[in-house]
């Protein structure tokens, strides 16, 4: 069960935060040796830092599930499908897309 901040030690607030750095640093493949090693000691030997964890994984695992349908959902065109007008020529000036432009 996740705990609020306010309710834990400071002990276990920093040792919470150490673990979700270093699950970040995993998760980024930024990782050291040292770095990993401490992240595996903290997960063998805590039930709070095995459930920061896996929360950080799950969110890690919902965004790349939700940016992997964003981008599949993508007009052909590179183009938003919600401002896509942005990139039309502007027909007042004429002038090209920044992207196009030479």
């Amino acid at each position: 069960m996740a705990h609020d901040a306010s309710e834990l030690s400071p002990d276990e607030n920093t040792r919470r935060e150490r673990v979700e750095e270093l699950t970040w640093a995993m998760v980024d493949e930024q990782i050291n040796a040292g770095e990993f090693e401490l992240l595996d000691s903290l997960l063998l030997s805590d039930d709070a830092a095995r459930e920061t964890y896996l929360g950080c994984v799950q969110l890690h695992v919902d965004l790349m599930h939700f940016f992997a349908k964003q981008e599949a959902n993508a007009r052909p065109d590179g183009r938003s499908p919600a401002l896509g007008f942005l990139g039309d020529v502007f027909p007042s000036t004429g002038t090209a897309p920044i992207g196009e432009r030479n």
